[in-house]
């Protein structure tokens, strides 16, 4: 598995990788929890656009 980083996909995980080294806290489990987060409200937010139209 390569790591390239030129598609929509790869620049929004290179982007949430670089925003979580920005995060006061470390840990792994504050890690999950940003990335849960992150990954429900885009997801939330594509499926309200979807069926919005």
């Amino acid at each position: 598995m390569s790591d390239d980083r030129s598609g929509p996909v790869g620049q929004l995980l290179a982007a949430e990788e670089q925003f979580h080294e920005l995060m006061p806290g470390k840990d792994i489990y504050s890690k999950l929890f940003f990335r849960t987060v992150l990954w429900f409200a885009l997801f939330t937010a594509a499926y309200t656009i979807i069926t919005g139209l």
